[in-house]
Formats: C-alpha cells, sequence, structure tokens
C-alpha cells in the first residue's frame, strides 16, 4: 500500500467501530425474526471480512476494490439496522 493511500485507513476505521456494535446489537438485541436479523447481520460481516482481506493484499486493483467495498458494506451495515430496526 503506498503512502498516499495509508490515510484512507481512518474513515474505513472510524467506520468500523461505529457500525459493528450498532450491527451487533441489532442482530442480537432487535425485535422481529431473529433468524431473518441473524442471516442479514453475519453475512454483512462476512462480506466485509472478504473486503478488509482484499484491502490489504499486495496488489494494487484489489486494495482498491477492497476499499471500495469495505466503505458501501460499513454504510449498508449502518442503514440497515436502522432501516430495519422494527421491520424484520
Amino acid at each position: 500500500m503506498t503512502h498516499g493511500v495509508a490515510g484512507a485507513i481512518f474513515p474505513i476505521l472510524i467506520l468500523l467501530l461505529v457500525c459493528l456494535p450498532i450491527t451487533l446489537i441489532w442482530v442480537f438485541r432487535g425485535q422481529g425474526n431473529a433468524r431473518k436479523r441473524r442471516v442479514i447481520g453475519f453475512s454483512q460481516i462476512t462480506i466485509l471480512g472478504i473486503a478488509i482481506t482484499l484491502f490489504f493484499s499486495d496488489v494494487t486493483y484489489l486494495q482498491n476494490i477492497g476499499f471500495v467495498a469495505a466503505f458501501i458494506v460499513l454504510i449498508a451495515m449502518l442503514f440497515t439496522a436502522l432501516a430495519l430496526k422494527n421491520r424484520v
């Protein structure tokens, strides 16, 4: 990873620190169907793990894909827990 992209880790880290606890609280304590919440929440966490693995790879193209995917998944994790808190 180049030094110019090293600053991109901080927005991902801040979003991770905000979104992961919100998603986990929603998965384990939310209202509605627990099975649907767990499927949605843990699939998002799995996709995030794959994106972060790509982000820390040595191939520049995979780093770009991993960064964009991690950013999109983290935003989706935040909005999923907020949008589906009473519907699932």
